[in-house]
């Protein structure tokens, strides 16, 4: 979905969440691959469990919309998500892409008392969301989730810095082939059938605008679309209106080295 050129995003049709029934498995599983988590015993993962709530959105509607009241962490157990905010001049620009495991959402513990992004699910989603007492409950119980968090927001801080960085010395083709690479070792599928229908890739089933890729390069849809154009020609991606090809990794990751 791509916001008009100029104009402030409205925001989205109220979400739509409903019960859902994720199986304990699915549950279970998806908390121990969640970083804050990932370092708890069965016992820890089982109590996580009986405190989250699982819910589920339809491809389009928002978990939550940026500057709303935080209040919830979310882990998303199935589909995926995009996380995206509105710029002073009306672009949409997307910041982050969301796969089962990832977390979503803030609380004060987190120091996100507003939630800094929207989150929209791009296919049918469910996640489990654990409220902030909940949360700040088990940051007392279990101190190496206490100590995940501070990780965490030590990781965001270098994330930041390092973004900074890269936005300032790279090249939009540098960035863009570094965004693909990380997103097709996020989502990628290995498949064969491109191009002459005998070469091989790595298929990305998102529908990843140029728009998307510009917000998550800093970059202009106009040079984003200059890059693709070239490296489609290259051989080294295909794309289609709602998937990307990787069809040449060693190529790609050359042209994402820092020079």
């Amino acid at each position: 979905m791509t916001a008009i050129p100029g104009r402030r995003r409205t925001p989205l049709r109220p979400t739509c969440a409903q019960p859902h029934a994720c199986s304990i498995d699915v549950r279970l599983a998806v908390l121990h691959r969640t970083p804050f988590f990932a370092d708890l015993d069965a016992d820890g993962i089982a109590e996580v469990d009986r405190r989250a709530v699982s819910l589920s959105w339809g491809s389009g509607d928002a978990v939550y919309t940026e500057g709303e009241r935080s209040g919830y962490l979310y882990v998303i157990a199935h589909g995926r998500a995009k996380a995206y905010r509105n710029s002073e001049d009306g672009r949409t620009v997307v910041v982050d892409l969301l796969a089962p495991g990832d977390f979503a959402g803030g609380v004060d513990s987190l120091g996100t008392p507003r939630y800094g992004e929207t989150v929209e699910a791009i296919d049918t989603l469910c996640a489990l969301r654990i409220s902030a007492e909940d949360f700040r409950d088990l940051l007392t119980r279990f101190p190496q989730v206490a100590l995940r968090v501070v990780d965490h927001l030590t990781g965001l801080l270098e994330d930041a810095r390092t973004t900074v960085t890269h936005h300032a010395t790279r090249t939009v083709s540098q960035r863009v082939a570094g965004t693909l690479l990380r997103v097709a070792d996020k989502f990628g599928e290995a498949r064969s059938g491109f191009g002459d229908g005998r070469a091989a890739g790595t298929l990305l089933e998102l529908p990843l605008t140029r728009s998307d890729l510009a917000g998550m390069t800093g970059s202009t849809p106009e040079s984003v679309s200059r890059v693709m154009s070239r490296l489609r020609r290259e051989g080294i991606i295909d794309s289609g209106r709602r998937w990307t090809a990787v069809l040449d990794r060693e190529r790609l990751a050359e042209i994402a080295k820092p020079r």
